[in-house]
């Protein structure tokens, strides 16, 4: 099953050796869950249509109107948070719908979580990493997978005891991966299901102490030495998004492009919040679609979601499904899409929504075959060629990896000479220490234009670089 999968895959001989694998198989798999759903299944999209329609027109207006679109669509190196991904994603949420699996959809990621966990208690009893990850790549990514797991499992321990013995295990790794924001998800979550599962009056009752909860678990990790735990961008991120807006306001309807924020958010970036490290993302989910899909695509997103959630509400036997979504959601807003994470939540959810039946049928149409197949074959030659391109690359193959993934900056950017390194930049590489390379060497070959145009591309992405400052004053003779 892909969702349980998602968490588990990794391929150790390549350079991307977490996050690519698992967009690779999101990919393929949303080609396999749209075949099989056209085919086989016996739900329908009726009334979702028309959002699912608007995220994906929504998706497509944001690549056509991208200031990189080689970027938006192969996706930034280690993010891939491409046009084919947010497709992928929708893909995967109505092949799972028309299937319908709910029970085996659950299960498969408890199962998938209870692997990573075992795997991230292992990497907190020897040390390595420092901060277990669960072979996810991100300790994030594993805490906001927990985060899902623990209401989900939470709500069968109700009809069957017998699924207790995973919440110590996931109550265990979720702690050892010191995921501020996986805690703050998990909460949520357990908090959502409790509101699910009340009746009449008791039910205000359960969202009055939840909101207690959550207000005071959040005071908690915002006031207390725990805001700078991991040394990483929590500190940073009320200016993180202070100069997202203004990156917004910049292009509000369709954004800048699907996985450009790494190539513009220095541009609005006012202060030095990390030093030596630039910011790719806008570091909250909302944030992120604004930038890089406008308004059009958050609220294109808002309206898919808000009838799934419509659809879940008054249901009690989803309670778990709801509180997996909402501790996702939780995380979502300190965070960002992204794929470990994000292909399991729109499969989840569209295994669980509640839909009707497809009208019973004698034959299965010409156009669902064609649109089945053609599904299955764009999520393979989406996904195959940047795999292999990666382990190229990782033989040092350079030659090959570029030849298979052609518009990956990453590629060329590891080739030698003058020329690959142009092409990298022409393909919108996000990397500033790239610029600084191509600057260095159109200096040695004395086109002072070429190269104050790469050290100035380089100060645009991250405007902190003493390097790139120093190599513009050189040329300035001063």
């Amino acid at each position: 099953m892909v969702i349980a999968a998602l968490p588990l895959l990794w391929v150790p001989d390549s350079i991307d050796v977490f996050i690519l694998p698992r967009a690779c198989l999101a990919l393929t798999g949303a080609g396999v869950l749209v075949f099989a759903g056209l085919l086989f299944g016996r739900r329908s999209l009726a009334g979702l249509r028309p959002a699912v329609a608007a995220v994906a027109v929504a998706a497509l207006l944001a690549a056509l109107t991208s200031i990189a679109p080689s970027l938006s669509l192969v996706g930034d190196y280690g993010r891939y948070e491409s046009l084919p991904m947010r497709l992928a994603y929708l893909g995967l949420f109505c092949g799972a719908l028309w299937l319908g699996d709910r029970e085996n959809t659950s299960r498969g990621l408890l199962l998938g979580c209870a692997i990573v966990s075992m795997e991230a208690i292992w990497q907190a009893l020897i040390h390595s990493p420092p901060r277990p990850d669960g072979n996810l790549g991100q300790p994030d990514l594993l805490g906001a997978l927990l985060a899902m797991a623990i209401p989900l499992t939470a709500d069968r321990v109700r009809r069957d005891l017998r699924w207790l013995a995973l919440l110590p295990l996931f109550a265990a790794a979720i702690a050892v991966s010191s995921s501020r924001s996986g805690w703050l998800g998990a909460a949520v979550g357990l908090a959502v299901v409790a509101l699910w599962r009340g009746r009449g009056r008791l039910r205000f009752a359960i969202a009055g102490g939840g909101v207690i909860l959550v207000v005071a678990l959040a005071a908690l990790l915002l006031l207390t030495p725990l805001r700078d735990l991991n040394q990483d961008t929590g500190s940073a991120r009320l200016g993180i998004w202070g100069d997202a807006v203004h990156m917004i306001a910049a292009r509000p309807l369709t954004g800048w492009g699907e996985d450009t924020t790494g190539l513009v958010l220095g541009r609005f970036q006012t202060a030095n919040l990390q030093p030596g490290a630039r910011f790719d993302r806008a570091h909250s989910l909302p944030l992120d679609l604004l930038a890089t899909q406008g308004i059009l695509g958050l609220a294109a997103c808002t309206w898919l979601f808000a009838l799934v959630w419509r659809r879940l509400w008054g249901r009690r036997a989803l309670a778990g499904v709801a509180g997996a979504m909402a501790a996702y959601l939780a995380w979502a807003l300190l965070n960002f899409d992204w794929v470990p994470v994000t292909a399991p939540l729109w499969i989840l959810a569209g295994a669980c929504v509640p839909a009707p039946e497809r009208r019973p049928r004698q034959a299965i149409r010409t156009w669902r075959w064609v649109a089945a197949g053609a599904a299955l074959l764009a999520g393979l030659a989406l996904a195959v060629p940047p795999q292999i391109a990666d382990i190229a690359a990782w033989q040092s193959d350079d030659a090959l990896a570029t030849r298979l993934d052609p518009l990956q900056p990453a590629y060329w950017a590891d080739e030698s000479g003058l020329a690959a390194l142009r092409r990298a930049a022409s393909l919108g590489s996000t990397d500033p220490t790239l610029y600084l390379r191509l600057g260095n060497l159109e200096a040695g070959g004395d086109d002072v234009a070429a190269a104050r145009s790469a050290y100035e591309e380089a100060l645009a992405i991250y405007p902190y670089d003493g390097q790139a400052r120093a190599a513009l004053r050189r040329l300035d003779g001063t």
